[in-house]
């Protein structure tokens, strides 16, 4: 899909630069990739702080949901292959 966007030269730039992207499109898919991934993170941060802490909640991890499950002893570290996948760049 095309879209065409007025965004502040100055500011496009300094994304280009920083994140030593090639296009101006790779800047703008890879900002809506890091908004998402924010808000999901706020709202799992909200469901916790709304837990009641004697009631167990199921917590969907967004773009990890039914990729893993957690632990009995939830210190116990994740196995490497799961922990890879969350510094994957193809999340």
């Amino acid at each position: 899909m095309t879209t065409q966007l007025a965004i502040d030269d100055a500011l496009i730039n300094e994304a280009l630069t920083l994140g030593q992207y090639a296009t101006k499109e790779d800047v703008v898919i890879t900002a809506l990739h890091e908004f998402i991934n924010r808000r999901k993170q706020q709202n799992i941060t909200q469901l916790f702080n709304k837990a009641n802490i004697d009631t167990p909640r199921k917590i969907i991890l967004g773009i990890m949901e039914g990729r893993f499950s957690v632990s009995e002893n939830f210190d116990d570290a994740l196995p490497e292959h799961i922990e890879n996948m969350f510094y994957s760049e193809n999340l």
